[in-house]
């Protein structure tokens, strides 16, 4: 009588032979978002002193800055999402059904999502603010309640992409789907805003690590020429 065994097929990167240039998307996405949440960033010019006076701090802030940092935030939603779309369609292509490739996508729609309404609050200080299309429109302390929720919104709306970098952990780590150094530099990049979170409450972390994650893993994945399936 003959038995017929069944066997889990391996794990391979469902890419063609090459390089996958849609990761190139991750490196404009990371570049787009750490500029328009920090480099832009009218709050990190302010001193210290200047950030307890209340409502009178909107005196001291530029529209400029939430306007460039609007802008280039909601770039880097639209290239979020097609990095979104090229990781589904790489899951789509696995040898192996995993959870983590599919969670992968869906954390980074996820997050860009959450980046349209951190960045849509800058836009609201660019045309409530002195200079702006609608100026003088509200008082001072109705813009400090908009000031306040400048200062992290923007920064986690990428928890997200901070889910996502763990799920790649996973199939770096665990799945060997993706290269070890990948997984290693994922982990990190979600475990570091996790321990913040854990002892501080910070929630805002994940903005100022995983721009710099999505540069630095983007880049080596794009590089990298895919095996031969």
């Amino acid at each position: 009588m003959a038995v017929t065994t069944t066997e889990r097929a391996p794990a391979r990167s469902g890419l063609p032979p090459g390089r996958a240039t849609w990761h190139w998307w991750g490196v404009a996405a990371g570049v787009l978002g750490a500029s328009a949440h920090m480099l832009t960033d009218p709050h990190s010019v302010l001193s210290d002193a200047e950030r307890t006076t209340g409502a009178k701090v909107i005196e001291l802030v530029d529209r400029g800055g939430y306007h460039v940092g609007a802008l280039l935030g909601m770039l880097a939603v639209g290239c979020i999402l097609v990095l979104a779309a090229g990781y589904r369609r790489w899951s789509d292509g696995l040898a192996t059904d995993t959870l983590a490739a599919r969670v992968a996508p869906t954390a980074l729609i996820a997050s860009a999502g959450a980046m349209i309404v951190g960045y849509g609050f800058k836009g609201m200080m660019a045309i409530y603010l002195p200079g702006g299309l609608n100026e003088e429109s509200y008082p001072a302390e109705g813009l400090y309640s908009l000031f306040m929720i400048n200062d992290l919104a923007a920064y986690f709306a990428w928890w997200g992409v901070a889910i996502a970098a763990a799920a790649v952990a996973w199939l770096g780590l665990r799945e060997k789907v993706l290269p070890r150094w990948v997984g290693i530099v994922s982990a990190l990049a979600f475990l570091a805003p996790l321990a913040f979170l854990a002892l501080t409450g910070l929630t805002g972390f994940p903005g100022v690590i995983t721009p710099l994650w999505l540069v630095i893993v983007s880049i080596g994945l794009a590089l990298r020429r895919a095996p031969a399936a």
